[in-house]
């Protein structure tokens, strides 16, 4: 097994040569690949290639001086990447749990990449498969070396009591002593007291057992992908399992295939019968591997990016949006959009999302905030045209006819990352790293159309990837949860940015109508309406002119302090 990394330079001579796949040599004179996935030939075993956000920037300091700092990338911050070419048994470098880490994560990748393929649509130019450049020999139906090992893999995991079940049965009564003919066909021994001692007992004698046959084939497959892959294997009975190159010869000379089609009659249960397809789809596609009667495996991805922004988007996206939002009409896609509870209003809004497939280091450039801007501008601009024209379908508050103001568009940036200190699953890490960008024409006015805020969060790789390949983006638990977690943050950096006022109740017997009219000058921009007929008012903090304004309106209205939701007592 051999594992390398997207773009990472390599010495000339490093990378195994891969048919049909050509590295790129850069002015330094190293090579890099500017591919994520899977390859498989005879020669050089299985090539796992995985996504450069695996490299961590270590920092290391030079001769003691902590000003004087070089950066170093590792793999998941703790390998060299040349020490991961080849994995191997003369690698001494790594431990068994390293090697065992690696083939889980390249596992984990593989099946994504292969979930995106299957997702995925190519009838057309621009499709995401186009657009990710993936490279694959895989037919509608066929599966890689790879699928099988997993598919083995995941039925020991799933039938653990089966494999106890037949051991209590077949072995039960094994070596007892068969009185009856022991008594028929022996002498006894008579002692002086009369008491018979038979010193040859007949014991039940062993069946040939089929089942147990096939199993020790499975147990001694498992074994010697194992010596191939490092992966651990749980078992927990004590088959006598064939020797690792006993099964590479079955393999080289395919009788492995022929084994099987012998004892195929042999099995009526369907958990045996589905093993033994198992083992027979492995060892047909071994068989032909090794005896070059097939082409090299690939699943590979030019432009990861593409994948990961699938990944994310099954996690928090939403399908059946109307036309025109997520494809718009001025060319543009939207990464991630969904309806969600309106940060101002009892109404839902449309959140919109971008994911970055960075590798380590990179920061959000202006382009990416200046396309996100463009984005919400065209779903507000979307949703402004259904209402001006009153055609049918979903209204959402984006803006307010009494004050003119707008409903403030939630936006943000995703972007994924390796912690080496926790090379966690499980944990999505999501971490905002506290950067506000900020777009207006008018200062110090929140409720105006082009007054937008974009937060950048960064979200553990692994636990994106696991999630993916688990749930298939289907999981509503994971969905809540993140998207629960994206409007709670921007809401707290509205409420750190700006003190909200409600504006009820009004002095001197005017109405919502008038008070507005009588001081849209001063409050355009400031102020929204909501569904439930509750006066905002945002002021941004810190700015000089907030007291006049307080005090010019208070002839009319007692401003009170509340949260963004127009609740007084949470202040």
């Amino acid at each position: 097994m051999r594992i390398l990394f997207e773009d990472y330079h390599y010495n000339k001579g490093a990378i195994p040569s891969l048919e049909g796949i050509a590295p790129i040599e850069s002015q330094d004179g190293t090579m890099k690949l500017p591919y994520v996935g899977y390859y498989y030939d005879a020669k050089d075993g299985a090539v796992f290639i995985l996504p450069k956000v695996f490299m961590v920037n270590i920092r290391v300091e030079d001769n003691g001086d902590s000003e004087n700092q070089n950066a170093v990338f590792k793999a998941f911050g703790r390998y060299k990447p040349e020490d991961l070419i080849d994995v191997s048994p003369d690698n001494t470098r790594l431990s068994s749990q390293d090697k065992a880490f690696l083939f889980g994560i390249s596992a984990w990748l593989y099946q994504a990449i292969a979930l995106f393929n299957d997702r995925q649509t190519d009838n057309e130019i621009t499709s995401s498969r186009s657009l990710a450049g993936l490279v694959c020999n895989r037919g509608e139906g066929d599966a890689t070396l790879i699928d099988h090992i997993l598919a083995l893999l995941r039925f020991n995991k799933e039938h653990q009591n089966l494999f106890t079940y037949i051991a209590i049965i077949k072995h039960s009564g094994n070596n007892k002593i068969h009185w009856t003919k022991t008594i028929r066909q022996t002498q006894p021994f008579l002692l002086h007291q009369g008491k018979p001692f038979y010193l040859q007992c007949k014991t039940k004698n062993k069946v040939i057992n089929y089942d147990e046959e096939l199993l020790v084939l499975f147990f001694s497959t498992l074994d010697y992908l194992a010596h191939s892959y490092y992966f651990p294997v749980k078992k927990n009975l004590n088959y006598d399992t064939l020797k690792a190159h006993r099964v590479a010869h079955l393999i080289e000379t395919g009788k492995g295939t022929r084994l099987l089609r012998k004892i195929r009659n042999r099995y009526f249960a369907d958990e045996l019968v589905a093993l033994w397809g198992l083992l027979y789809a492995f060892y047909e596609q071994a068989e032909r591997v090794a005896q070059k009667k097939a082409y090299s495996e690939r699943l590979l991805v030019r432009n990861f990016n593409i994948v990961f922004e699938d990944m994310i988007d099954t996690l928090i996206g939403e399908n059946g949006l109307p036309r025109g939002l997520k494809e718009q009409k001025d060319g543009k896609i939207i990464d991630h959009i969904y309806r969600d509870k309106s940060l101002f209003d009892v109404d839902d809004i449309y959140f919109i999302g971008d994911s970055k497939y960075y590798k380590e280091g990179n920061k959000v450039g202006e382009n990416a905030l200046y396309k996100q801007f463009t984005y919400a501008k065209n779903v507000i601009q979307y949703n402004i045209d259904i209402f001006n024209r009153k055609q049918d379908g979903d209204i959402l508050p984006y803006r307010d006819k009494l004050t003119e103001g707008y409903n403030p568009t939630p936006n943000f940036f995703v972007r994924g990352f390796v912690d080496p200190n926790d090379l966690s699953y499980s944990d999505s890490k999501l971490r905002n790293d506290g950067r506000v960008d900020c777009n207006y024409h008018f200062t110090n006015r929140l409720f105006d159309r082009d007054t937008l805020l974009i937060l950048t969060y960064d979200i553990n790789f692994l636990y994106v990837l696991s999630a993916y390949v688990q749930s298939h983006g289907t999981s509503d638990s994971v969905n809540s949860f993140l998207r629960k977690r994206f409007r709670d943050d921007i809401v707290e950096v509205f409420e750190k940015e700006y003190d909200f006022y409600l504006l009820n109740p009004l002095k001197n017997g005017l109405t919502r109508e008038e008070f507005v009219e009588k001081y849209f000058r001063k409050l355009i921009g400031k102020i929204y309406c909501t569904t439930e007929g509750r006066l905002l008012l945002a002021l941004k903090k810190a700015e000089r002119d907030n007291d006049q304004l307080l005090e010019s309106i208070s002839l009319d209205v007692d401003p009170q302090r509340c949260d963004i939701n127009g609740n007084p007592n949470a202040i």
